[in-house]
């Protein structure tokens, strides 16, 4: 099987090719940008022996680029996205970036691809607290009202859906909660947001879906390797943290924080008086955080990763040891 692997250079994307190589496989091309990145992955293949590799600096909005970076392949696993920048910035770099990726996909033929979304997509303004979040859950219809982010995560899907469901191309995807570790941020926006010297906790008791980076990339290879055409799994690993677990242990171990406790009612008001602002407003003030956007991100949920494990993936960084690695590398990063 040679798989072509996008966003290689990336923060989960050179955990993908590790974990690759881990399981066997030695054919590989490496879709990356930066000129460090490609300098890393070679390293990295070089401690397998038998390894074919050939590193592609496959710009997605180049389609000329990606057609040439996917000849050969069989597989693609796509895990390069926008994740930065304001919302233009993230549509052109996943969504026309997808286009083009799925276009060059049918021109040469491939037959089976692994798209990596998010939890974003899903619908879960309208679930009820301790309700469970699996595979089967409500999906959002076009993720406008959630955010730049997730509305690009849903549209890459629609687009990868419409693209490729009806060519008989096998496509699987794959949607990672919380993706943390070294070499990642240290904070999500479910734990809480810092404004102003000072931070709001937001999460409470919730639950936060994290997955390991290495977990979650192992996850990947395992759908990769065994999951069917059209299946769906979530990632997140076993014993998950509480948000304000998770924000205590990072005061300890990483920075002391100026908290401020926001209760869910609290926050859901505020939420509300915001947006009527902003209407009455028009627009001078952005809601940024609306009472859909509350409800979509703080409403306790349970998490499954039971699909996963029944092909036989289990996280292999339990989660003590991921946050301690996770805290030690940001505890060492320059303030």
């Amino acid at each position: 099987m040679k798989i072509f692997v996008t966003g290689a250079g990336g923060f989960l994307g050179k955990q993908i090719v590790e974990q690759l190589l881990i399981a066997g496989e030695r054919d590989l091309v490496l879709g990356v940008r930066q000129a460090k990145a490609m300098q890393e992955l070679k390293e990295v293949c070089a401690k397998y022996a038998g390894t074919q590799f050939r590193i592609e600096n496959a710009n997605l909005l180049d389609r000329t680029a990606i057609g040439r970076a996917l000849e050969g392949a069989d597989t693609v696993i796509h895990a390069a996205a926008g994740t930065k920048g304001g919302a233009a910035d993230m549509f052109l770099n996943s969504v026309l970036g997808t286009r083009n990726l799925c276009e060059a996909i049918l021109e040469q033929g491939i037959k089976r691809v692994i798209f990596i979304s998010s939890f974003s997509v899903y619908d879960t303004s309208q679930m009820r607290a301790g309700e469970l979040l699996d595979e089967n859950s409500p999906l959002e219809v076009d993720g406008v009202r959630k955010g730049a982010y997730a509305y690009t995560k849903v549209q890459q899907e629609h687009l990868v859906r419409q693209m490729l469901g009806e060519q008989k191309t096998e496509v699987i995807f794959v949607r990672p909660g919380v993706i943390y570790g070294p070499g990642g941020s240290g904070m999500s926006s479910r734990v809480g947001i810092s404004a102003l010297g000072i931070f709001a906790k937001l999460g409470g008791g919730n639950l936060l879906p994290l997955t390991q980076v290495q977990n979650c990339a192992a996850a990947i290879v395992s759908a990769t390797r065994h999951g069917k055409a059209n299946e769906v799994f979530n990632v997140t690993d076993d014993e998950l943290p509480s948000c304000a677990q998770y924000l205590s242990m990072y005061r300890k171990k990483v920075k002391k924080l100026t908290c401020v406790p926001v209760p869910y009612f609290a926050l859901l008001l505020g939420s509300k008086w915001l947006e009527s602002y902003s209407l009455r407003s028009k627009g001078q003030l952005p809601a940024v955080l609306t009472p859909y956007v509350v409800k979509s991100m703080y409403t306790p949920l349970k998490y499954s990763n039971q699909k996963l494990k029944a092909i036989g993936w289990k996280p292999e960084i339990s989660t003590s040891e991921g946050l301690n690695q996770a805290f030690q590398f940001l505890a060492s990063q320059p303030t």
